[in-house]
């Protein structure tokens, strides 16, 4: 994720945590976000500072929020970003699952906007070698391989009765 993306995000989940839990913080959300990610140090050790918290105008225990909760999701990102990814592999899985069943019954989605494109004649070629390496993997004799693969390039091609 680029930097100034994954600020965005951590200052969004950041501002919703506090509202939640320190909503009288909000007006200096802006301010306190902006001077942590310009120096994350220097702003979590101010959030210790009572004095500085004090000359913010608001009490201690309240401007302590903001630098801490900024500080914990911008650690806990990279898990959130893998879980994501995770979820996102899962999802582009099943469209692919989808897509590659519609590709199967062609005949029955080709009425249908959303119907996957039909395999050129090199994509069905390649169809066609793949199966025939996978059933010489599996010792199957060649006849049984040249059928296995005929059919499921068929299946890319004929309409479904």
């Amino acid at each position: 994720m680029d930097p100034a993306a994954e600020h965005d995000l951590i200052r969004e989940i950041s501002r919703h945590v506090l509202t939640q839990i320190a909503p009288q913080e909000l007006p200096l959300f802006t301010a306190a976000s902006a001077a942590w990610f310009a120096d994350p140090a220097a702003a979590m050790k101010a959030s210790k500072n009572r004095d500085a918290a004090l000359g913010f105008g608001a009490d201690a225990f309240s401007i302590l929020f903001t630098p801490l909760v900024l500080q914990v999701v911008s650690e806990i990102m990279p898990m959130l970003g893998g879980i994501a990814l995770k979820a996102t592999e899962t999802a582009v899985g099943e469209e692919v699952s989808a897509l590659v069943r519609k590709m199967f019954r062609r005949g029955e989605s080709e009425t249908r906007p959303d119907a996957a494109p039909a395999l050129n004649t090199e994509q069905l070629g390649e169809v066609h070698r793949h199966v025939i390496a996978a059933g010489k993997r599996l010792r199957l004799d060649h006849a049984q391989t040249q059928r296995l693969a005929d059919a499921v390039v068929a299946q890319f091609v004929l309409p479904k009765k």
